[in-house]
């Protein structure tokens, strides 16, 4: 196969604007923000989990600061890559369609619990924080863990079509070329998580929850 017609197989624009454009994407998104929104609430009445919050985050700010951008960026980029690599993983599961759409929710959580626990303890120096060192990387981290769920939700939809209905037939090297979007859209998360790094290595001498 020639290089062009490989390119074209891992980056078909047409197909990438479709994913775009899917209501699916929509979904996620919602998940995505309604695990926000429960994460800031969870942290607002277990208190239990506010005290072991604040024991990890005083440890993580002052690890984070301690470090170099090279480190946070590997440091964030492996978070973000766990999300990714389960997904995929799920993607190859018949059942696996309704699974994916919870990774968004969980990494929603993830984010809702740091953010909502900073505001909530310590009010404007919290939100600088999220603001500062949380929202600017999780932006493409984010989209590009969006994009990629989506895609493994296509493609486990297509298996189990395909499998179990008996709706066509596996192209040649089907899953080779999903697994090649999937390498192009970590690059999306990259750049978040170097966005993350940098914001480290420029603002986090400005806080200490100590």
């Amino acid at each position: 196969m020639g290089k062009s017609k490989l390119k074209y197989k891992v980056y078909d624009g047409k197909a990438i604007k479709e994913m775009l454009e899917n209501s699916r994407l929509i979904i996620l998104v919602l998940l995505f923000a309604a695990g926000i929104i429960a994460g800031a609430i969870i942290i607002k009445k277990d208190f239990e989990l506010i005290s072991k919050t604040e024991e990890l985050l005083a440890e993580y700010t002052l690890k984070r600061a301690g470090q170099g951008m090279l480190q946070n960026f590997k440091y964030s980029l492996l978070t973000n890559i766990l999300f990714i690599i389960f997904a995929v993983f799920l993607s190859f599961s018949l059942i696996g369609y309704p699974l994916i759409m919870i990774v968004p929710f969980l990494k929603g959580m993830g984010i809702g619990v740091v953010s909502g626990y900073l505001y909530s303890i310590y009010k404007f120096m919290g939100l600088g924080y999220s603001l500062l060192m949380i929202y600017p990387g999780a932006i493409f981290s984010v989209f590009g863990l969006l994009i990629i769920c989506n895609d493994c939700c296509e493609y486990s939809k297509n298996a189990y079509n395909k499998s179990i209905l008996g709706r066509g037939h596996f192209e040649k090297n089907e899953s080779k070329y999903f697994l090649l979007r999937q390498l192009f859209f970590v690059a999306i998360t990259a750049i978040g998580a170097l966005i993350d790094g940098a914001s480290s290595a420029l603002f986090s001498g400005l806080f200490n929850f100590r």
